[in-house]
């Protein structure tokens, strides 16, 4: 770590020990400065949500526009927390804590758990929610910006037993065999390689296999977990969902189901402002205007 990452870590640490409310309050600023700077991010989002909610008109989009610009701000401070904060802090921060290790105690112990993520704004503060049930595995990939991947592979280090590359794919499933809990964010286009188009918003939407080839290979359980914020505090919830791992459409088809009723449920909490939509079917139209496509 050279000179200016470490006074960057630093600050970044003094800031998390900041009272909550008034991180919050910075983190609406900072989504505010978030919406007026990152334009192209912002009107991807709003091209989302126009079409994701068809009924609502541009005055209620751009409410909820905004809306989701400041959770992404106040989930600067959710990842920092997540990074930083003590156990013992984040248990207090979860409202139904108690009642939901109870349930984590029922969990089929001679089968693995897939927990499955959204990509809220605060998935990190999530993710590091979920290792104070139980100890989680999880898979990410390597950041562009060195500081930023620092960051994020010191902050999971801390929480989760072992981080896996998204080419261990094998190696992760094997973890499930061995009947270990893995996180796992199946909503984004990871590409047509590995992936099929499934409804979503009323959508075409490509969407992984994995979830539906771990049921199928190590007969795991997999459970949609999700923090839902009120106020300063947050509301856990672990949501079996019913996979068999038999038919590939139909049990994609009930992950995103059920993503999609979270997602609406607290839709400025979701992450709109990337591409979910970027590539289609074969004689499609493009989701996205030209201008909002990524130039290779």
């Amino acid at each position: 770590m050279n000179l200016i990452e470490y006074l960057i870590y630093i600050m970044l640490k003094i800031l998390s020990f900041l009272p909550r409310r008034f991180q919050f309050l910075l983190g609406k600023f900072l989504g505010f400065l978030f919406f007026l700077i990152f334009k192209e991010r912002r009107e991807i989002a709003r091209c989302n949500l126009k079409k994701c909610f068809p009924h609502k008109d541009s005055t209620e989009i751009n409410s909820l526009l905004k809306k989701n610009f400041l959770r992404l701000g106040e989930s600067i401070f959710e990842f920092l927390n997540a990074f930083w904060s003590s156990d013992k802090k984040l248990k207090k921060l979860i409202l139904n804590f108690d009642d939901v290790e109870r349930a984590c105690l029922d969990m089929d112990e001679s089968k693995g758990k897939l927990l499955l993520l959204m990509h809220s704004t605060n998935i990190d503060l999530v993710a590091r929610a979920s290792s104070l049930f139980m100890p989680v595995s999880g898979m990410a990939k390597r950041q562009k910006i060195k500081l930023i991947d620092n960051l994020f592979v010191a902050s999971r280090k801390k929480f989760l037993e072992r981080i896996f590359s998204p080419n261990e794919i094998l190696e992760l499933m094997n973890f499930l065999k061995m009947n270990k809990a893995c996180l796992y964010a199946p909503d984004q286009d990871y590409g047509f390689k590995s992936s099929m188009f499934i409804e979503f918003f009323g959508h075409n939407a490509l969407t992984v296999k994995f979830p539906y080839i771990s049921v199928k290979r190590t007969n795991c359980d997999v459970y949609l977990f999700k923090l839902e914020k009120k106020g300063l505090k947050y509301l856990a919830d672990f949501q079996k969902l019913n996979l068999l791992g038999q038919n590939m459409e139909e049990d994609l088809r009930a992950i995103n189901i059920k993503i999609e009723e979270s997602v609406r449920k607290n839709p400025d909490n979701y992450l709109w402002s990337h591409r979910r939509f970027k590539n289609r079917p074969d004689g499609e139209d493009s989701f996205y205007p030209d201008n909002l496509l990524r130039k290779r």
